[in-house]
């Protein structure tokens, strides 16, 4: 994904030469203020995206040398394909390298997490702290729940909540990732809780959509608002983020 955001700015780059004169351009026609302008748009987005990549930072200068040299034609220190070929192995070795970093991170968070006794772990290594504790019946994975949530990464990030959107959720326990389905049957309907669900019980080494990178542990604030018995959603292809479900969703 970065290596594609990457390429698409570069391309856009064809149009900010201009950025590099010592003096104001002269827009003579149309044309010329329509190229200008294109050059600004599109110099602003691929600044933005420089500034959100991983990593190092990237050296403007290098990056302008041989953006200039292959748009004119010039003589180049690699070829096209030795360019590409390159990029390629960097982007992936920086992903493993960012996901080695999230996975040891996110361990040591749950080891520290879980010896604060609040806390409770269960066999699976799932994590969860009873806020308020309900007086109704607990579901089981054949049931329905309606909730309100809101899910973080352990640094605050917040990626999905039913909360902002002012309607709680509604799913059977069999369309959710493990951590969900284990921890929402431990809840008797009416309690209040939090989730801290490790990586192996959500999205794993793959991550899910751009909010949740791979091995993250996933933390949930849940208010169970209603257990339907005896009504299970069957599973079925995600829709919307609004359903927390276990291959594009964010639960």
């Amino acid at each position: 994904m970065t290596h594609r955001i990457l390429t698409v700015a570069l391309t856009l780059l064809v149009s900010v030469g201009a950025l590099t004169a010592t003096e104001p351009p002269r827009l003579i026609s149309a044309a010329d203020t329509a190229a200008y302008a294109l050059g600004i748009a599109n110099g602003v987005g691929f600044a933005q995206s420089l500034s959100q990549m991983p990593g190092d930072p990237i050296n403007k200068e290098l990056l302008l040398a041989g953006f200039t040299a292959a748009f004119l034609e010039q003589p180049t220190v690699m070829t096209n394909e030795e360019a590409q070929a390159f990029l390629s192995t960097y982007f992936q070795q920086l992903e493993a390298r960012m996901a080695q970093e999230t996975k040891e991170k996110n361990e040591a968070f749950l080891k520290s997490n879980g010896e604060r006794p609040e806390v409770k772990t269960t066999q699976s290594g799932l994590q969860y702290e009873i806020i308020k504790e309900g007086k109704g019946p607990r579901p089981t994975v054949e049931d329905t729940v309606r909730v309100h949530y809101t899910g973080t990464l352990i640094d605050g990030t917040k990626f999905d909540s039913s909360v902002d959107r002012g309607e709680p959720a509604k799913f059977g326990l069999l369309q959710v990732i493990p951590g969900w389905t284990e921890g929402l049957c431990l809840l008797p309907e009416g309690s209040k809780a939090k989730l801290y669900i490790p990586a192996r019980l959500a999205y794993g080494e793959r991550g899910a959509g751009s909010l949740i990178p791979p091995n993250a542990t996933l933390v949930f604030d849940i208010e169970l608002l209603e257990v339907i018995k005896g009504q299970p959603i069957p599973l079925a292809s995600p829709t919307t983020t609004q359903q927390p479900t276990k291959n594009k969703q964010s639960k």
